[in-house]
């Protein structure tokens, strides 16, 4: 028998009802072929008799393995030579030469050479120019590639993390642009105002003040003035009795309060309007005021 190939291993894709499957190449015993199933990354190896049975054990074009079950959808049967590294052949002296004997133990040790040229090239391999004192032991090398995989695993954690940070930043970056994007054009006086004015135009003095926007374009800030009436005395409006300064009586804002000069005849105001720089608080000023109108200073 001659090898014309150099296969020594081949794969099949289950389906629930295959069953047997070729063997490309040949093999000298059954127990040179080995088989195994994988599915999502381990391997189940197979026992002869256990889960198939092999035909054609010394053909030079191979053989066919037959499974008691056929592999399931979604695994992969993986044949391959793996022969016992041993030499049988005996040569008696003075014999006749024995030419068969001699070429079937030939084609065992191409066989075994294939079958480790098969393993070696799943191995890692050196660069051929590494030098001696370079090259690790098995132990060592995995400690280094386990070192790495770990590295790489705590490194594939923080840039998970990352991203879901750079996430989250992302999002609340969009909250801020659609609020600075709600604002263009005014400023918002609650949480449910959305008219886009400026905050000048939203806010108004109320009854009996005036208000005058101060610097307008620059630093600009709100002037409230006092709205003096006419006539004196009093006055119920919206069920509060407030009284009325007359045009010719005079008031001083103090640290107090609101004060009110009223002398025996006409007194003069300087204006008709007070800047009010220092807001009191309502009743302050009109105990102040009504104190005055009773004749106590």
């Amino acid at each position: 028998m001659t090898l014309s190939t150099q296969t020594s291993k081949t794969s099949y894709t289950g389906n629930g009802a295959t069953s047997v499957f070729p063997v490309p190449f040949p093999f000298v015993r059954g127990e040179d072929i080995k088989a195994l199933l994988r599915q999502d990354g381990p391997d189940t190896p197979l026992l002869p008799g256990t889960h198939y049975s092999l035909e054609g054990a010394g053909s030079p074009s191979g053989g066919s393995l037959t499974m008691h079950e056929p592999p399931a959808t979604g695994t992969t049967l993986v044949l391959y030579r793996a022969p016992a590294i041993v030499q049988e052949v005996d040569y008696v002296e003075n014999a006749a030469f024995p030419a068969e004997t001699h070429e079937a133990a030939l084609d065992l040790l191409t066989m075994i050479c294939q079958a480790l040229d098969e393993k070696i090239g799943r191995a890692v391999l050196y660069p051929v120019s590494t030098p001696q004192e370079d090259i690790r032991d098995s132990a060592a090398f995995l400690g280094t590639c386990e070192g790495a995989r770990d590295a790489a695993q705590v490194a594939g954690a923080q840039a998970a993390a990352a991203a879901t940070a750079a996430q989250t930043q992302a999002g609340l970056a969009a909250g801020y642009a659609a609020q600075a994007q709600a604002a263009v054009g005014g400023l918002r006086v609650s949480a449910a105002d959305t008219t886009p004015r400026n905050l000048s135009s939203k806010l108004t003095a109320g009854d009996g003040l005036a208000e005058t926007l101060v610097s307008p374009g620059a630093d600009e800030s709100l002037r409230l003035s006092v709205a003096l009436a006419q006539d004196p005395g009093l006055e119920l409006s919206g069920g509060l009795l407030r009284a009325r300064v007359a045009a010719g009586g005079g008031l001083t804002l103090s640290a107090p309060g609101l004060a009110a000069d009223v002398g025996p005849g006409p007194a003069q105001i300087p204006s008709n309007e007070i800047v009010l720089q220092t807001l009191r608080p309502a009743m302050v000023a009109g105990r102040v005021i009504n104190h005055a109108f009773l004749g106590g200073m």
